[in-house]
């Protein structure tokens, strides 16, 4: 039930609002995207939000990365297995100072 701050973009699972896909969507590139994203121009010092466990899951070795690192990493994720509603979890602690 822990929600993290992070300056890391970690690329799987993610939702943005609509004014930053405004900014980011003309220039968004054909592939490796998630690296893009961590690059300087695109995050300006912003962070990230993200649960202890994750929530997603992949579809495999298909991909802009063609599985790349499906073996290695993705494949031994762990999954959530219990819903957990994020608007009743303390997350003062999230806000920037």
């Amino acid at each position: 039930k822990k929600l993290y701050r992070s300056d890391f973009f970690g690329g799987l699972g993610w939702i943005m609002t609509r004014k930053l896909w405004n900014e980011l969507g003309p220039k968004w590139p054909k592939a490796y995207w998630d690296d893009w994203m961590r690059e300087p121009p695109q995050r300006k010092g912003r962070a990230c939000i993200r649960p202890e466990i994750s929530r997603t899951t992949t579809f495999g070795k298909e991909g802009s990365s063609n599985g790349q690192f499906f073996e290695s990493h993705l494949s031994k994720m762990k999954l959530n297995t219990e819903i957990v509603r994020f608007d009743e979890v303390e997350n003062e602690s999230l806000l920037k100072e």
